[in-house]
């Protein structure tokens, strides 16, 4: 780290259970030539340090680092929002992606090109942990938090950070996706920064502290959504989980007509009460993937009427875009082929595989089969375009819930026209397709994002998507035997909800995905729809649903008022959680009334009640004594025996607590 000089200051932030906050800069002190370094030909290390050092400045009472020696918990969030969001358990790491379908490596691979050792290992070593933006390491209840906020603080837009943790030598490494930038003296390469917590809470406060709170200005503009009197919280339909790209404007036209006449979860919960809630058409309206403009076959009456229509009926009115990605046989394509982003032989860069979109072979196919392609960013004429793209769905078509999808295609790394490093213009692009916060009616705009690069966008899109896409099964097997992470299932958008869940309201307004209530179309049976209706209300701020409102049975409205009638009772509760594993974990609220098990693995858990209790009491603050309280089950997929509690598979329990004299 020569070329790398560091600074930290230290301050005591006043946050209950937390330690000191320590935050680092790490600036350009290499060789320059005429006042600049060459470009970065890869990932640039930032720093080294072990966690015993950061222990020593984050914890002025030295007493308590021995609660963090030994092996650790690690969460490391992912560079985009379909990776990976969840823990790992002591001596587990990660398994390697096995690339079937290796344009799908792009979705969970932090980009550019990695440094080729860290730490004395290969970079990709299986023995390193990895992760991207914001991590942590915990034992039990002890957290040691590292934050990347140089995307955040001063203004600065700086690249985003891979860190990188050895279990033994208890040392940890970052580096930043720099490829392409070219550096002056003394410019700030990094930022982090450092605290401690003692509980689920403390962790989520320091967060709130870093990054701000649904207080922020960054929120301000996305009110005009709230269904909430407290935090931040919206709801809505959307096309995608039922009917998915096979749609029409009759289709949605009866979806409209009928969100409003039968018990659904969104007329019940939301509009019935005159709350503001998003009908959003997805994927399936457009020509095609770079053509934005109305499948006229499919949608004779165009945009603006739809639009209208979603407005009449008292919605507001949103739409799929994924504004940096190409179809190669699009006309858009074929007029700007130059506008594609190429790598140093001249090909175009795939940004993934989809079968709805690109060709199986052909000369509009130039790479593998299915492909599609992103955009050169750094093209003032691409920029224009976007612009130019979204004057018209805002200001033409008056769409006002924009959902803006795979935004990581647009901090892939390749040959800009305009040389440079992908964050620089991605940044520069995504504030370009965000900046209308108002149509030219006056009304409130908002954008959704999803396949977004976590750290590079936050700022610019508060409301976020924050794991893989759910679905209406339990998982794909075939894909979880790959350990493809971004695959979509319920079982790995649980795990990422769950594991995002302490960004809520701070770094994010957390979007879960949908929830399921339907008993057509679906596999998941009702333990696994409860399950996803409640983690998505207690540990996320966004209910949306896809379920038919036409073909409402009345099953589906006795299991809608299973479901409200538990909203109801836990309204106002914030909701904490611990994993025992990956794939287990304890759940409790802070007013310490409630306490539960989450079971997203295929086998029963077990948890003792004293266990339990005393987690409550240490995250909550409550005294209760173990042989005084009674768990009492408002959800019971629980097997009791001798105060032992074992959660049975894909089932959340919740427990009232009540202390008896």
């Amino acid at each position: 780290m020569r070329d790398i000089e560091q600074t930290r200051s230290v301050r005591s932030a006043g946050r209950k259970n937390c330690g000191l906050f320590v935050d680092f800069s790490f600036n350009y002190n290499g060789p320059v030539e005429n006042g600049f370094s060459s470009p970065d030909k890869e990932n640039r290390v930032a720093a080294e340090m072990s966690i015993e050092s950061l222990l020593d400045v984050c914890l002025p009472d030295s007493s308590k680092k021995k609660m963090f020696s030994g092996d650790f918990f690690f969460y490391g969030s992912g560079w985009q929002s379909w990776g990976f969001g969840g823990e790992l358990s002591p001596g587990e790491h990660l398994k390697k992606y096995i690339p079937l379908v290796p344009q799908w490596k792009q979705y969970i691979t932090f980009p550019g090109k990695w440094p080729s050792r860290v730490l004395g290992k290969n970079s990709k070593s299986s023995s390193l942990l990895r992760g991207q933006f914001v991590c942590y390491l915990r034992w039990k209840n002890n957290y040691l938090v590292l934050c990347s906020t140089g995307a955040f603080e001063n203004g600065e837009t700086l690249p985003p950070v891979q860190f990188y943790v050895d279990r033994k030598s208890r040392n940890i490494a970052v580096s930043v996706y720099s490829d392409g930038k070219i550096w002056q003296r003394g410019e700030t390469v990094a930022r982090l920064c450092v605290f401690t917590a003692e509980n689920y809470f403390a962790l989520k406060d320091g967060i709130n502290l870093v990054y701000g709170s649904c207080e922020d200005s960054r929120f301000d503009y996305l009110r005009f959504l709230n269904c909430s009197d407290e935090n931040l919280k919206f709801a809505g339909w959307e096309s995608w989980y039922n009917h998915y790209a096979d749609i029409n404007e009759k289709l949605i036209q009866e979806d409209l007509d009928f969100l409003g006449k039968t018990e659904n979860i969104i007329n019940r919960e939301y509009t019935g009460k005159e709350k503001p809630v998003v009908f959003q058409v997805d994927d399936g309206w457009e020509k095609g993937l770079g053509d934005w403009d109305a499948w006229k076959e499919r949608f004779p009456g165009g945009m603006t009427n739809l639009a209208s229509s979603i407005s009449e009926k008292g919605y507001v009115p949103g739409l799929w875009i994924a504004p940096f990605i190409v179809d190669m046989r699009s006309d858009f394509a074929q007029s700007h082929k130059d506008w594609i982003l190429r790598d140093k032989k001249g090909k175009p860069v795939a940004a993934g595989m989809n079968f709805l979109w690109g060709g199986s072979f052909g000369a509009n196919q130039p790479g593998a089969p299915w492909s599609y392609f992103c955009l050169d960013l750094s093209r003032d004429e691409v920029v224009s375009y976007l612009d130019d793209l979204m004057e018209k769905v805002v200001n033409d078509w008056f769409f006002r819930y924009i959902k803006l999808d795979f935004m990581f295609a647009g901090m892939i790394y390749g040959k800009f026209a305009n040389g440079g490093a992908a964050y620089k213009w991605y940044d520069r692009a995504v504030k370009t397709v965000t900046k209308r916060t108002l149509n030219k009616k006056g009304e409130r705009v908002a954008y959704l994002g999803c396949g977004i690069p976590f750290e590079s966008s936050f700022s610019n899109l508060p409301l976020s998507r924050i794991g893989p896409d759910t679905k209406e099964d339990w998982d794909v097997g075939y894909l979880s035997r790959l350990h493809f992470t971004a695959r979509t299932g319920a079982k790995p958008n649980l795990q990422s909800t769950l594991g995002h869940s302490f960004w809520d309201q701070s770094i994010f307004i957390n979007d879960p995905d949908v929830i399921f209530l339907r008993y057509e179309n679906i596999s998941l049976d009702d333990n696994e729809k409860l399950l996803i209706a409640l983690v998505n209300r207690l540990f996320a701020s966004q209910i949306m649903h896809s379920d038919d409102p036409v073909d409402f049975s009345p099953a589906e409205a006795d299991f809608t008022s299973t479901v409200t009638d538990l909203y109801s009772v836990l309204d106002g509760e914030e909701f904490g959680l611990v994993n025992y594993s990956s794939e287990t974990y304890m759940i409790f609220s802070k007013s310490g009334r409630y306490c539960g098990l989450i079971n997203l693995s295929e086998k029963p858990f077990s948890v003792s009640k004293e266990e339990m209790i005393r987690q409550v009491n240490e995250v909550s603050g409550s005294a209760y004594v173990n042989e005084k309280v009674e768990l009492e089950p408002l959800i019971d997929n629980i097997v009791t025996a001798d105060d032992l509690y074992t959660s049975t598979k894909h089932t959340i329990t919740i427990f009232r607590i009540l202390e008896g004299e």
